[in-house]
């Protein structure tokens, strides 16, 4: 038990710090798409249900990992993953919400993969799927809403709005399945050998 605990600390504690070190990536882009965003306790709307409804939304993801330890991670992730945030306090020019992007999604599964999960690819599927989820959730809280979904490479943010929340959704609970599924095959095959 003091094992799994430990691992949720790291790698929340892990997913959370790329998530940071990741936004600073917006400091460097081009002028046209960066603005002063202010403080994000005053402009994120934080909210009892904001906080809620990213935990759900991640839950809802990483409950087809089978896995109790993967499932409360799902849980965390996407509170955590709004860490790229915190560089907005020191009022710099940059690209707001960097880590809500594939490339940060990409580069989170890596690097968990590398050091927590090796062959398990629930962890890697949980840790994009995480930043699938927590945009999912935006969209649906704010209605409409817009994500440098496919920064660094392209800057310019693209929009989300209605009912798109419902598809970026299932294509995070598909990404989960798929990698349980495939986990579990792998599994099998071992026995048999």
């Amino acid at each position: 038990m003091q094992t799994k605990v430990l691992f949720i600390v790291k790698t929340s504690f892990v997913y959370g710090t790329l998530a940071f070190l990741f936004s600073m990536v917006g400091l460097s882009l081009p002028s046209t798409v960066t603005y002063v965003v202010g403080s994000p306790l005053e402009v994120s709307g934080i909210s009892v249900e904001h906080i809620v409804g990213h935990i759900v939304f991640g839950l809802m993801v990483s409950a087809l990992s089978l896995n109790l330890r993967y499932f409360i991670l799902g849980g965390i992730f996407p509170i955590v993953l709004d860490a790229d945030h915190l560089i907005q306090f020191f009022n710099f020019e940059m690209v707001p919400r960097m880590a809500h992007s594939i490339a940060f999604g990409f580069l989170a599964s890596f690097v968990l993969l590398m050091f927590f999960g090796k062959r398990d690819y629930r962890l890697g599927s949980i840790a994009f799927a995480a930043m699938l989820a927590h945009i999912s959730f935006d969209i649906l809280l704010g209605g409409k809403t817009a994500f440098p979904l496919l920064t660094p490479f392209v800057v310019e943010p693209l929009t989300f709005q209605g009912y798109d929340w419902i598809v970026i959704e299932i294509i995070a609970i598909a990404i989960v399945g798929i990698c349980t599924l495939i986990t579990k095959i792998q599994a099998r095959k071992k026995l048999f050998v």
